[in-house]
């Protein structure tokens, strides 16, 4: 290739041009080039994983197995002061943008933007991600795993597609566009499209090998075709977000491992912690927060319980940790370990959602329905599988953020205090070491720039582009002892606020109506609209790193300036307007590419998010169904919408045609005909007369003429499944009907299905908006 003209983009044409082609000299556009040496870089995002979670980090005391990411960890470096936004979507944003996460829109997750700058879900083409610039500097892409980061309403058949992974810089994308998926039945989308998965749980399939699969693929063919490309992997497995789904040997392997209860937990987790250098000697455990129970105060059935939550999560964390091993052996094993800069860390500190007993079912507790500590102990042998979608309870997650308070979604340190582990090869100074200097998850892009030789571009795509906001720790790699660069960092999330500088926190926790749907009843007064009534605390971090010694009285000249350069911060960087409201953010309208009607037609297969699909929730409705058999018997599901947790499908098995109303997989409300279907043109219509709250009446019909009614005396209120929307002509992931497997493809033609809206779906009701807003947060 030595001989070969080219010119740079923006250049003139290098050759010459003559009157004809012997008399001239050709020349090529270049290809993007990387700076010289640049290393091959993938960064690991967890999702809700705990400070104190991995076994490098404190295991919960030893007692969590994570021997390949422990192995990373000896082989680079360890951070005891990274940070984070306390939640998924912005973290994520962060990240991939070198943005504060309000200078980018996403303040919160996707699902709950509002019409402000900093609050609107949609990340602006000023802000472009680390992968586009990379791209364009020769670099190969891929994305694997969460994305999280396009408004739902944008995640349709329809697109737009501009903030999707492939809009966003990255050349391949395998994995799921929401807050969580089920692991073993998960919503995937590879590239533009959903895909189905490519097993099925009774054949042994689960989300996070086949993330390792695709991802150990994708880096095999760039280095087949070009073994000097770099390449930059996101790898962000749905691990350790809810639902804790886990082959059973995993979770089997701790039997017994936490009887000890969580109170006891932190305090070994704390002195292991001591013990391996992640905090210094004279840290203290934060007390119990609000709303925990003392272990010992717990009857012995709870507790029975409550071992079992801890046993699949670690389990869930050790099965994690085998696959992630998998990646960094094909790494090495290729002989890429050398030239691969690697960073391990997590998106928020470890998750509250699961509530004080935790949760059998997510889609029983988002529709108002949890179930009893009865029912959850008598699921305990099945906890984890795929007939569950569990969460643990409270107290694991403060186990978890040892030796710190709070969690997942708060400001103070248990939210916003993460694992950061950077390896590369010779080039990090004192392997298995740790790091002391403050850092933030916005500082990724700068140091990966930093490392890699390139400059923020002033253009992206024509557009010009914002200054990045944060600061590079790529100094912290040769420097172990250097005093940090960041000169302060704002938090805000959920209204809660907090500010750190020169070693000093300032945090304010903002009780309001939303906290408490976060942590459950606490007696507490609540300052819902009122940011005056809030009490700053202060610490400094760097003696006191678990926020145990409020010295808001002894230094109020600190907090003063502090509280004052927060409001500084916070308008700089879009953080305004501060919004605690519930109710009103739930029923804000968003433009949206999606045409509510009345009336829904749709031909041939169809397969669409829940955002996409038609609310027929509590509301009076037909579903018709034109379509030709051409087996018989005839197979299939002709329209569904829902999972194994509720909705509905109306179906053929057997030949006859079946219309099944699935309440919270509790029970299933069937009419069907009585005699197999012919081969030929069939018409069935279903229709939902509402005959009460989340209640009614179903009629089949079948060519015109009534085969019979059922009553059906619930419905999910608030949400049939957690992603999974309406399909024409299957049930691709978790199964409405247990009478058949998905995807259950129908074996005929499908000519037609309409749905008719027949009246208007009611106003949320207080509680159904609260618990809108438990479905939004648990699924993030």
């Amino acid at each position: 290739m030595d001989d070969v003209v080219t010119y740079a983009p923006g250049e003139e044409f290098a050759g010459r041009i003559a009157d004809t082609a012997a008399e001239s000299t050709p020349a090529w556009p270049a290809m993007p080039a990387p700076p010289p040496g640049a290393p091959n870089v993938v960064v690991i995002l967890f999702d809700d994983l705990g400070f104190a979670q991995l076994g490098c980090f404190g295991g919960l005391g030893g007692r969590v197995r994570t021997p390949n990411i422990d192995r990373l960890a000896e082989r680079g470096v360890r951070y005891r002061n990274f940070h984070t936004t306390a939640l998924c979507s912005p973290s994520r944003a962060a990240l991939l943008t070198g943005r504060n996460h309000h200078s980018v829109g996403v303040a919160t997750i996707m699902e709950r933007a509002t019409g402000y700058p900093g609050y609107n879900g949609r990340i602006p083409q000023d802000c472009a991600m680390l992968p586009e610039v990379l791209r364009q500097h020769g670099y190969a892409t891929m994305a694997a795993g969460k994305w999280h980061l396009a408004p739902d309403e944008e995640a349709t058949p329809a697109g737009p597609y501009d903030r999707w992974p492939l809009g966003q810089g990255f050349e391949r994308y395998y994995g799921f566009l929401s807050g969580e998926t089920s692991q073993w039945e998960p919503d995937l989308t590879a590239d533009n499209h959903r895909v189905d998965p490519p097993g099925r749980p009774e054949d042994g399939y689960h989300l996070t090998p086949d993330l390792v699969d695709r991802a150990v693929e994708w880096i095999s063919g760039v280095k087949a075709v070009a073994p000097n490309k770099p390449f930059f992997l996101y790898f962000a497995p749905g691990a350790m977000h809810s639902p804790h789904h886990v082959p059973q040997a995993y979770a089997a392997a701790y039997e017994g491992v936490f009887d000890d209860g969580w109170d006891a937990v932190r305090a070994a987790t704390l002195t292991r912690q001591q013990d391996i250098g992640i905090m210094p000697p004279e840290v203290e455990l934060s007390p119990r927060n609000p709303g925990v129970t003392a272990w010992t105060d717990l009857p012995e059935d709870e507790k029975r319980l409550f071992r079992r939550q801890a046993e699949v999560f670690a389990g869930f964390l050790t099965h994690t940790d085998e696959h992630v091993g998998r990646l960094l052996d094909f790494i090495d094993g290729s002989g890429l370990g050398d030239d691969t800069l690697i960073m391990l860390m997590s998106d928020n500190g470890a998750s509250a959602e699961g509530g004080v007993n935790g949760l059998l079912s997510e889609m029983s507790y988002f529709n108002g329905s949890p179930e009893g500590i009865e029912a959850m102990l008598d699921a305990r042998a099945s906890w984890g599988s795929p007939e569950t979608h569990p969460h643990y309870a409270t107290g694991w997650a403060m186990a978890g953020n040892t030796p710190n308070r709070f969690y997942k979604a708060f400001v103070h340190e248990g939210g916003t205090l993460d694992p950061l582990i950077v390896a590369w090869p010779g080039k990090v100074a004192d392997p298995g070491s740790v790091r002391t200097q403050f850092h933030h998850v916005v500082d990724i892009t700068p140091t990966l720039l930093d490392v890699i030789g390139i400059e923020w571009p002033e253009q992206v795509k024509g557009v010009a582009q914002r200054p990045l906001e944060g600061t590079s720790f790529r100094y912290t790699f040769d420097a172990p002892q250097a005093r940090t660069r960041k000169e302060r960092q704002y938090f805000e999330m959920f209204a809660h606020r907090a500010i750190w500088e020169d070693g000093w926190k300032a945090v304010a926790l903002h009780w309001s109506s939303s906290v408490l749907q976060r942590l459950g009843h606490i007696d507490h007064e609540l300052h819902d609209g009122d940011w005056d009534a809030d009490r700053w605390e202060l610490y400094h971090l760097d003696s006191d790193p678990a926020e145990n010694h409020d010295l808001a009285a002894e230094h109020p000249e600190i907090l003063e300036r502090l509280v004052a350069l927060w409001w500084e911060e916070a308008r700089q960087y879009q953080v305004l307007p501060l919004d605690d409201s519930l109710l009103a953010r739930l029923d804000v309208k968003r433009p949206s590419v999606f045409e509510p009607r009345s009336r829904y037609t749709y031909r041939g297969r169809i397969r669409l998010p829940r955002p996409a699909s038609p609310d027929v929730r509590d509301r009076s409705h037909t579903i018709t169904a034109r379509f030709v058999v051409t087996e018989d018997p005839a197979e299939g599901v002709l329209v569904s919408n829902g999972g194994l947790d509720g909705g509905y499908t109306l179906c053929l098995h057997a030949g006859a045609v079946h219309y099944v109303n699935n309440f919270l997989g509790r029970t299933h409300s069937t009419v069907s005909s009585e005699q197999p279907l012919r081969p030929g043109e069939h018409t069935a219509e279903v229709r939902f007369e509402r005959t009460g709250k989340h209640a009614g009446r179903a009629t089949l019909s079948l060519d015109g003429a009534v085969a019979g009614t059922v009553e059906i005396p619930a419905t999910n209120p608030i949400a049939y499944a957690a992603t999974e929307g309406l399909e024409v002509g299957s049930d691709s992931t978790s199964p409405i009907w247990p009478a058949y497997a998905p995807p259950f493809t129908f074996t005929g033609q499908i000519v037609e299905v309409t749905i008719d809206v027949l009246d208007d779906a009611a106003p949320l009701t207080v509680e159904e908006a609260a618990a809108q807003d438990r479905a939004d947060m648990t699924r993030q």
